[in-house]
């Protein structure tokens, strides 16, 4: 399927050649949905043609009415906002992130273990415990076995 949407605006445009006029002719003779999207683009440009014909009426009296708007072009302003989004990207970007805040009893808990790790005695660590006894059991009294 070609790209009517394209077409039909080259066509109204007056940018369209002589084939790609004949072929969308021939096309909307035969289809139903390309001739109901044509006549949405024929009726948008007439309404874009008549609201700028009223605008180009109407252009030298706004313009005699509010000198001002003459004087003061709106470039300075664009200027500005252009400048603000960068200096708020280049802030956003460039800034250095946040430290992660540990929560204070997760800091003790940690403490906690280095501590317990620091009182292990050297022969626990050359030894690695048996599968079946959790990580911390070489931290508990060895355990008493009945005779």
């Amino acid at each position: 399927m070609q790209n009517w949407h394209e077409q039909i605006q080259r066509y109204l445009d007056g940018q369209s050649t002589a084939e790609e006029a004949h072929a969308l002719a021939a096309a909307l003779q035969t289809d139903a949905e390309l001739r109901a999207l044509y006549l949405d683009y024929l009726n948008l440009d007439a309404a874009l043609r008549g609201l700028a014909a009223r605008a180009e009426e109407q252009a030298p009296a706004v313009l005699a009415a509010h000198p001002a708007a003459v004087r003061r072009p709106w470039r300075w302003l664009a200027a500005s906002a252009a400048a603000a989004a960068v200096l708020a990207l280049a802030w956003a970007f460039l800034r250095p992130a946040p430290a992660p805040k540990i929560p204070p009893e997760w800091l003790a808990t940690l403490e906690e273990t280095q501590r317990s790790i620091a009182r292990l005695p050297a022969s626990a660590l050359e030894s690695p415990p048996s599968l079946a006894a959790s990580p911390t059991a070489s931290l508990l009294a060895p355990p008493v076995r009945p005779l």
